[in-house]
């Protein structure tokens, strides 16, 4: 049975159906042949959901995990990776000390080293201040939600967020780590960063710094269905009310994320060579791909 922990994280709030068939429609939609699927925190440590989708899409897709280090079996996590999991994911979004995260990362660590999965980290681009040392001498690959959650003046009402996110706490530290091949950044999800709807571009700076620093370390990632969490709440009636998904143009900020990344040549490494060196390999279809 999940903790009560994960029973308060599941009722923060309550998404709209999307199914198997609303992805791969959204897939072919976009032109991508191969994806990842990242564990929602609304389902907390209970990933059947995202094991019936890997096993649907038959080794087409790799998949993100939630898991309780201290309870989950070697058992659980063995099914996990046959079904292609390759990372666990920790969310800090709403909220924890700095103290508290580096604890948590260094404990899924332990869980995670076992299969030499990933870590997916969505939490304050603050807390890489204290992460910078740990992450810098973990052989783990560690991968950094939604631009690091570097937001800028629209989302903070502070200009100077947009103009030099360098004076944004974290930040330094966060690119440190992308120059030295230590932490991917995902570029997703701009509107969990930026307000101005609705193609985002006050994020301009922070991605093509991200970009220009670690063009190695980027991947893209859709955040699709675009859950609108707990901030839905209120619009849809309440927490146990399904609340509909943000409408999102994803071809248009698709091509804004092109502008970013400058070239054909960094749109690829973005598209294919990062997310395999980060992921691995779809072995089967690596072929298909190249």
């Amino acid at each position: 049975m999940p903790n009560d922990d994960t029973d308060l994280i599941q009722l923060e709030y309550t998404p709209k159906a999307a199914t198997v068939h609303n992805a791969t429609e959204f897939q072919e939609g976009r032109g991508i042949h191969h994806a990842v699927i990242i564990q929602p925190s609304v389902y907390g440590y209970d990933n059947s959901a995202l094991i019936d989708a890997l096993r649907f899409f038959k080794g087409q897709y790799r998949g993100v995990a939630v898991v309780d280090p201290d309870n989950v079996t070697d058992d659980a996590l063995r099914e996990l990776h046959d079904v292609g999991v390759r990372g666990l994911r920790l969310n800090f979004i709403n909220g924890a000390t700095d103290e508290e995260i580096l604890a948590a990362v260094e404990k899924i660590a332990t869980v995670a080293e076992k299969f030499d999965w990933a870590i997916e980290l969505w939490g304050p681009l603050q807390a890489y201040v204290a992460l910078h040392e740990y992450i810098m001498n973990s052989n783990l690959r560690f991968v950094a939600d939604h631009f690091a959650q570097t937001r800028v003046g629209s989302w903070t009402n502070n200009t100077a967020n947009t103009k030099d996110p360098y004076r944004t706490k974290g930040f330094s530290e966060m690119i440190d780590l992308v120059k030295n091949k230590r932490l991917f950044v995902k570029l997703s999800g701009p509107y969990r960063n930026s307000k101005e709807a609705p193609l985002y571009e006050d994020m301009r700076v922070v991605a093509e710094t991200i970009i220009f620093n670690g063009p190695e370390m980027v991947v893209y990632g859709s955040d699709w269905p675009h859950t609108g969490s707990k901030e839905g709440n209120e619009a849809a009636g309440g927490r146990l009310l399904p609340q509909n998904y943000l409408s999102i143009n994803d071809a248009a900020i698709t091509e804004v994320l092109r502008d970013w990344l400058g070239d054909e040549k960094q749109w690829y490494r973005t598209m294919v060579d990062n997310p395999i060196r980060l992921w691995g390999a779809f072995e089967d279809n690596l072929e298909e791909i190249r």
